[in-house]
């Protein structure tokens, strides 16, 4: 039996019966699928589908397109599904970072058919106009996803945007159209901004002020990336970083209730501090 593995030994695909050689699905392929024989260990079926977000695995024949999974477990089928050909028929096992009750990990086994896919464009050949088109598309799936507290697939999706925006660089030589360019430009703003909420709530606080110094350059007064980057800095215990930024920042919105409150947090400290220091300069010259 001919076994694919990934990586991470998250996801393995066993064939049992080998399709016609072909290409195989990539990015923005359709591909007709039937699912069958679904069985779990550590979790039941009602789970699986409230807990996982699961919408590919349920029983059924259906069409997906290869890009738009918006769980963990559709990420991984569709990741399984990219390594076949068609008509082949194989067993998916999927280990699942969720774990049940008991603490016991969710492993997911289940028969996939690839019955057809119609191929897509290799990114590489892409139009500026798809790239961005697409891009804008998951985007707003993303925010969507973000509104339902779902925020590592939201994650995911924006990655997954501003990695198709990346292969536009760079964007000067390739003589765009003004309005094309620009919003291919605002749309990665907001791609940073968005990733950077995303890890805000990890407290990822070194990613955040790496993703608001890209926007910052592009756009100074960019509010969000710097009430970010200021609250950042203030949580890495930079204040001398954060105080500029929240001031900024209340600079150009004086009723920024938010943003005022992190200011005179942060300048309290930056004020104790320097305090401090002139105190111990002083202990010193009267030695």
């Amino acid at each position: 039996m001919d076994i694919w593995e990934s990586r991470d030994k998250t996801i393995k695909k066993e064939i049992i019966k080998k399709g016609i050689y072909s290409n195989k699905p990539i990015e923005c392929c359709e591909c007709q699928i039937i699912i069958q024989d679904v069985h779990i260990t550590g979790m039941n079926v009602t789970d699986l589908k409230n807990q996982l977000q699961t919408e590919i695995l349920d029983d059924t024949e259906k069409t997906i397109r290869i890009g738009e999974a918006n769980s963990e477990i559709d990420r991984k089928i569709e990741r399984g599904i990219q390594m076949m050909m068609i008509a082949e028929e194989s067993l998916f096992t999927i280990y699942m970072s969720t774990l049940c009750k008991e603490g016991e990990q969710v492993i997911v086994t289940f028969n996939v058919i690839l019955k057809y896919f119609k191929p897509f464009k290799t990114i590489w050949n892409w139009t500026p106009e798809e790239k961005y088109e697409i891009a804008l598309k998951y985007k707003e799936v993303g925010v969507k996803l973000f509104k339902e507290s779902r925020h590592i697939d939201a994650f995911h999706k924006f990655s997954k945007a501003c990695k198709i925006l990346i292969t536009l660089e760079p964007i000067p030589d390739l003589e765009l159209d003004k309005s094309l360019e620009k919003n291919i430009n605002s749309l990665r703003i907001i791609l940073y901004n968005n990733l950077a909420g995303c890890h805000m709530l990890n407290k990822n606080y070194e990613h955040i002020i790496k993703l608001c110094n890209k926007i910052l350059e592009k756009d100074e007064n960019n509010i969000k990336a710097l009430y970010r980057r200021g609250v950042a800095y203030g949580k890495l215990r930079n204040v001398e970083n954060a105080v500029p930024d929240l001031k900024k920042v209340i600079t150009l919105e004086p009723h920024n209730a938010v943003a005022k409150e992190q200011f005179l947090i942060y300048n309290q400290k930056l004020q104790e501090a320097n305090q401090k220091c002139k105190d111990m300069i002083k202990r010193m010259f009267k030695t």
